[in-house]
């Protein structure tokens, strides 16, 4: 009984002791920061980290936007040291385990290596499920600040961007983790997404205008990487294909030349990837629209007379949304008609994606490497080293089939004349 009863106290007096967290910190004492932009000035690191200012919530209402936070900057010979140098002349030390986004500004993507973002990984608060992006053509700095929707913090602003790519395909979210994982790949180069500033075009309100101008920010676009080296920009529709490519699609819209009509009438027949190189589409055409409801990509390498193929394969089920000029889509033959024209766009699009890639980038950020390094590892192991080259000069196949499960309400547009 004497024994129990020791243990017992002893039990009691461990328990006390180790409740609590050791090393607890009290939120007024944190620089919570959301969002940070890495830079380069005068070959130093420039961090610039968007913290939340401890505002009770009773006084955020009065605030304007953007007001709830504050902009810190440090600068110093690596990040560990711009993150300390912080701590000279801001009153928090800087806690990074709620940054969700990581911008690089150009200079510091074109310049940067590996081993300048080593901390973002190394270190413990900061998560690898943050998105990276470039700010084209600025620094990341410049970019920061800005909240043009309905979200009043600016970083929160710019999160809701990046997850909006569930919406639309013309962006591209990559997280930390992703990255890494795609550098180290040596059959697959990094992308990442785009940031840019732009000035809002004016509406005339009631009240009286501002002199001041307005900004927004855009994600439209991806950007190409050769290991650490940025070799180049994706367009929107570009970013697009590489989606496709990628069968990274979850929803998003396609527009394509609506078959058998043009402004004046004549047929327009759509130009398809093996017979104009150009890629281009023709002018003066209606554009109807098909609504993604669900896509599969097959990626596949074969080599055919000592020559490498690279084939895409893609599968998808829409809804046509909207159709533009003179075409009665109750019938069948019809269907067949639209299905094919959309499936020729997405060719297209595949396409332009593809040879930019080849041509300008030299780059294969598709994966077409890992897929060639698992179907042949004996003849990757002689190639490896300049698989980027062998992909430049390789031909491509690509295949899109279309099915339209939907059409809406109506089956002809509202445009067609009435009794033809």
């Amino acid at each position: 009984m004497i024994k129990k009863v020791l243990l017992l106290n002893i039990i009691i007096m461990v328990a006390l002791v180790l409740i609590g967290c050791w090393n607890a910190r009290e939120l007024n004492a944190l620089g919570i920061a959301l969002i940070m932009g890495l830079d380069f000035e005068n070959d130093k690191v420039l961090l610039t980290a968007e913290v939340i200012e401890p505002v009770p919530a009773r006084e955020k209402s009065s605030m304007g936007k953007g007001t709830t936070v504050t902009y810190v900057q440090g600068i110093g010979d690596n990040l560990f040291d711009a993150f300390r140098d912080i701590t000279l002349k801001f009153d928090r030390k800087l806690y990074i385990a709620h940054n969700k986004v990581i911008i690089f500004g150009e200079e510091f993507a074109k310049k940067s290596s590996i081993n300048d973002i080593d901390l973002l990984v190394r270190d413990h608060e900061q998560r690898e499920t943050a998105y990276l992006l470039i700010a084209k053509d600025s620094k990341a700095y410049e970019v920061m600040g800005i909240a043009a929707g309905l979200e009043e913090i600016p970083g929160n602003y710019v999160l809701e961007l990046v997850e909006n790519f569930k919406y639309n395909p013309k962006a591209i979210n990559i997280k930390l983790a992703e990255y890494l994982k795609y550098f180290y790949d040596m059959g697959r180069q990094p992308v990442l997404g785009i940031i840019e500033k732009k000035e809002k075009k004016q509406i005339n309100k009631i009240e009286k205008p501002s002199s001041n101008k307005e900004y927004q920010l855009s994600i439209v676009g991806a950007a190409a990487f050769n290991k650490e080296e940025l070799v180049g920009y994706l367009n929107g529709v570009e970013t697009k294909g590489f989606n496709f490519i990628m069968g990274r699609v979850k929803t998003g819209i396609v527009t394509f030349p609506t078959p058998n009509t043009s402004v004046d009438g004549s047929s327009t027949p759509t130009p398809s990837v093996e017979s104009d190189i150009s890629l281009k589409r023709p002018t003066k055409i209606h554009m109807s629209t098909m609504d993604i409801v669900k896509l599969k990509t097959k990626k596949d390498v074969e080599i055919i007379d000592n020559n490498i193929i690279l084939k895409v394969k893609v599968k998808l089920r829409c809804s046509l949304e909207e159709v533009a000029g003179d075409i009665d889509i109750s019938k069948e033959e019809n269907i067949k008609e639209v299905e094919k024209a959309c499936s020729e766009e997405i060719k297209r699009g595949v396409g332009n994606t593809l040879l930019k890639a080849q041509k300008e980038f030299k780059s294969d950020i598709f994966g077409f490497g890992s897929v060639f390094h698992r179907k042949y590892p004996k003849e990757w192991e002689k190639i490896k080293g300049n698989w980027n080259d062998i992909f430049a000069e390789a031909d491509f196949q690509i295949e899109v089939k279309t099915d339209v499960i939907r059409t809406g309400l109506i089956n002809t547009p509202i445009s067609r004349v009435k009794g033809k």
